[in-house]
């Protein structure tokens, strides 16, 4: 193709590429997962094992690299294994900046698996700038993550300046730029290093395909890692799926306009509606990012909004029971329109208000999904009015000191999102002289890894603040003498593990000591949880070894597949 054209015509014409053997307008589709080697060993195409490179894969990748204005891109098997390699690149003890409101998943594999690995995971607001670089760590601060706008509140982060502060600190960025897509948004051109996407939405756009991409803005060794990570674990997207791909994106800016305007005619259309608390779309002056969007949102401001339903979850839920136009279904960017109580989906960690529906606008009439939602709210409102009104709820005020309120928005803000999503839970005991205690309770494996980079937030954020304790509910650890080994394994289960897993419908049970080795057996709520192992090694495991230095290991005997209620339901995903 010649340069200069526009990129719709590029994406409508997937770069004008001709096969030159049959001169065939569509691109071709490589199935096959080996090449052969030339009589010397070498391999004359340069192709090797379909793991490492295929032709399918070339073509999806040089059309999104063009569209974003990146040098090169990367296909994945799903948006997950797009965006997980970016943070395994990293090396433990290397500290994360994360946007607060993201991808529940990408929110929920950090707290199971990379802080597991040893990275250091702090959340932040970035729509705050203060916020922002106040939380970079000179020399330790590696990657600052941002998805904008982002999922599902539609915060607006400022990508230019938030670059700037990071590239002043030698931070890299790497932006989710799933829901603008590279028709509203190119990362790049404001001084992103990489840009994500689930490919999976608008890219494919069809709500058949499973894939995700990266896009960087230079080849550097932390591409070329990432690469040989794909290339390592796997993580492939198929020759099928890769030519799909490349076919949906040719449809993209299409699409994306149109759901874009359908978009913002509905949230005009429903701002300020008796029924809701708050319509949250980007294209609203009324919605704080707003300037932020028109400067860096060209051409619309997505196809995804949500609703705040005025009265309650049930209420929402009914909205979302109610409508015949819209499918109940995850996901988003499809040519149908979508409608999800995010809440319920997202489970216990997610910081999103209960009463919120997710709306992703597809290519339908504008008109059919404003009379199907203004149905739904009817019928809800209609309810409602039987009920008669509700009750005030009661005032509330922050308890204690101004001190523990900075503490307790502190530990809100940057670490509670991990630690409820990895089973554990945190309240203020008490602040004494520049002391605070918190409480843990949960899984002793959510807190314990975390409690010296929790000490460090809290006085870093709060000044005034000299010590952070840890306690665990119940009564107090006894103090431990020589004595027998097994019973003073048996009262620190009973004294700090027990009362902090009860919380969650757990027990922890002894079954023996033999040769420093504890053998110990989770029940109930533990018993099926996909957070067993961290639990125990790293939280129970380290409050024995540090109370008993005789213990060489604990063993884990309990039966999980025998689990029925596990704190974390198969349902919470």
């Amino acid at each position: 193709m010649k340069d200069g054209l526009a990129r719709e015509t590029l994406a409508a014409q997937a770069l004008g590429m001709i096969d030159d053997a049959t001169g065939a307008v569509t691109p071709s589709i490589h199935p096959s997962t080996i090449y052969e080697r030339s009589p010397d060993g070498s391999y004359k195409s340069g192709l090797t094992y379909t793991r490492a490179d295929n032709p399918t894969y070339d073509h999806a990748e040089r059309l999104l690299a063009t569209l974003e204005g990146g040098v090169a891109c990367m296909v994945f098997a799903s948006g997950m294994a797009a965006a997980t390699p970016i943070f395994q690149s990293l090396l433990p003890g290397d500290h994360v900046l994360v946007s607060r409101i993201l991808y529940w998943g990408v929110r929920k594999w950090l707290a199971e698996f990379a802080i597991a690995w040893g990275l250091d995971v702090e959340f932040v607001d970035t729509t705050d700038l203060v916020q922002v670089s106040a939380a970079i760590r000179p020399g330790r601060t590696r990657l600052l993550w941002v998805e904008t706008p982002a999922n599902p509140m539609w915060d607006v982060t400022d990508i230019a300046a938030v670059t700037q502060i990071a590239r002043a600190a030698n931070v890299r960025v790497a932006v989710d730029s799933t829901a603008a897509s590279p028709v509203l948004t190119r990362p790049i051109e404001f001084g992103a290093d990489l840009v994500v996407h689930s490919a999976t939405k608008y890219l494919n756009g069809h709500s058949d395909v499973l894939a995700g991409a990266v896009v960087t803005a230079r080849v550097d060794p932390f591409w070329e890692r990432i690469r040989s990570w794909r290339r390592s674990a796997g993580a492939m997207l198929g020759p099928f799926e890769a030519w799909l791909l490349q076919r949906g994106m040719r449809t993209l800016f299409v699409r994306v306009r149109r759901s874009s305007e359908t978009a913002l005619a509905i949230a005009r259309h429903f701002d300020r509606h008796p029924a809701l608390k708050a319509v949250l779309y980007p294209g609203l002056p009324s919605h704080p990012g707003y300037e932020v969007a028109r400067r860096q949102m060209v051409g619309g401001f997505s196809g995804m909004l949500s609703i705040r339903v005025a009265d309650s979850e049930a209420d929402a839920m009914a909205v979302a029971g109610g409508v015949r136009v819209f499918k109940r279904a995850v996901s988003l960017g499809g040519v149908e329109s979508l409608i999800e109580h995010r809440r319920s989906t997202e489970g216990p960690s997610s910081p999103v208000p209960d009463d919120l529906l997710r709306l992703s606008i597809g290519l339908e009439h504008a008109d059919d999904l404003i009379a199907d939602l203004d149905a739904a709210l009817e019928q809800v409102a209609k309810a409602g009015a039987s009920r008669g009104p509700l009750s005030e709820p009661e005032p509330t005020t922050s308890p204690g000191s101004g001190i523990a309120a900075a503490v307790g928005a502190a530990i809100e803000r940057s670490v509670m999102p991990s630690i409820i999503a990895r089973g554990g839970s945190l309240r203020i005991m008490s602040v004494e002289g520049g002391v605070v205690t918190l409480e843990a309770s949960g899984s002793p494996g959510a807190v314990v890894p975390a409690s010296s980079h929790i000490e460090a937030l809290v006085r870093t954020a709060v000044p005034q603040v000299t010590d952070v304790k840890f306690v665990w509910p119940g009564m107090p650890s006894a103090t431990m003498g020589p004595g027998d080994l097994t019973e003073r394994v048996r009262q620190i289960l009973h004294a700090e593990v027990n009362p902090a897993v009860a919380a969650h419908g757990g027990r922890v049970s002894l079954v023996d000591v033999t040769d420093g080795r504890v053998r110990i057996r989770m029940e109930g709520g533990c018993q099926g949880c996909s957070l067993a192992e961290v639990t125990i090694r790293q939280g129970i495991e380290q409050i024995l070894r540090a109370r008993i230095p005789e213990i060489a290991g604990v063993i884990d005997t309990t039966d999980h597949s025998a689990g029925t209620h596990p704190f974390f339901a198969p349902g919470k995903r």
